[in-house]
């Protein structure tokens, strides 16, 4: 009886040690939570346009801020607009060549480019009143009035082509008409994105908390314009040794636990660097404050 007894209680340890053991979150530090603020800075050196926000208001990320004006280079960018459309609006000339489907084909392109030019002068109006009242971002206005030069250069050329008809261009020609177009094209695109790094952009969805200056003032470039609290994010910072921190990959889920509140919010490691895990957090941030304490934990490998 005693040797059965035995043999159960064998039996029974052996099923035991069979069993993978249970996985508990590995608890890898502790910090306070961060709320991100950031410094609206001016892109450039110049006068500030469309600023309309207040302190307190709500802002969407990537919505518009503010603009710098520079003179030289707006006009820049209308003289290579106009000059793009030229080029491209000759090259559609050469390529046409001449006869009675050339010349239909001139005579609709013709009602087209005064149609556009009118539908262009009347948004470019439209637009003008609009950023005159603080309603619509600078950008808007300089879309309008690129889109207005467009369409006068379209409406000129297509006036002149009507001259243009008794001969078609040759290949040679239009080949060299194709290389203008491309390069005045380039060039009005770099002038374009120059111009478009004047405007600012809200880098989050948040809280404006200070403005410096308004509408109209004249800032240095880099000069401090506004200040923006971040509502939608929220992160921790964990000083740990190199070592340890290595083991972490951006990407890693992890779960915040706040004592004080006696709940829990999903995160990530969003960044590695020199002993320092930046934790970000994801959901309910709502009831987080700055500074609250909470500890990381995550899954062990093993759990995965």
């Amino acid at each position: 009886m005693k040797k059965l007894l035995l043999l159960c209680c064998s039996l029974l340890l052996v099923a035991g040690c069979g069993k993978p053991a249970a996985t508990l979150p590995t608890v890898i530090g502790s910090g306070s939570v961060e709320i991100p603020v950031y410094k609206i800075t001016a892109p450039a050196a110049g006068k500030i346009l469309g600023l309309i926000l207040e302190p307190n208001e709500r802002i969407g990320q990537d919505q518009p801020l503010f603009a710098i004006e520079q003179p030289e280079l707006d006009a820049a960018v209308e003289d290579a607009a106009t000059e793009a459309a030229r080029a491209e609006a000759e090259l559609t000339n050469l390529e046409s060549g001449s006869g009675e489907q050339a010349i239909a084909a001139a005579n609709y392109s013709l009602q087209s480019a005064e149609s556009s030019y009118q539908t262009a002068s009347q948004n470019y109006q439209k637009m003008a009143s609009l950023y005159a009242q603080n309603a619509i971002a600078r950008i808007k206005v300089e879309q309008a009035q690129a889109a207005l030069d467009a369409a006068k250069a379209n409406l000129e050329a297509a006036q002149a082509h009507q001259t243009r008809l008794t001969a078609k261009a040759s290949p040679e020609a239009i080949e060299q008409q194709k290389q203008v177009a491309l390069q005045a094209q380039q060039h009005y695109q770099q002038l374009l994105q120059k111009q478009q790094a004047n405007e600012a952009q809200s880098p989050c969805t948040g809280i404006v908390t200070e403005k410096l200056l308004s509408s109209g003032d004249t800032a240095d470039q880099g000069q401090h314009i506004l200040t923006i609290r971040a509502t939608e994010q929220c992160q921790v910072k964990l000083k740990m040794q190199p070592q340890q921190a290595a083991a972490l990959k951006p990407g890693q889920a992890v779960t915040a636990e706040a004592a004080a509140l006696k709940k829990s919010f999903p995160g990530t490691v969003t960044a590695v660097a020199n002993g320092t895990v930046t934790i970000t957090l994801e959901d309910k941030l709502e009831e987080l404050q700055a500074a609250t304490e909470v500890s990381i934990s995550l899954k062990n490998d093993a759990s995965r």
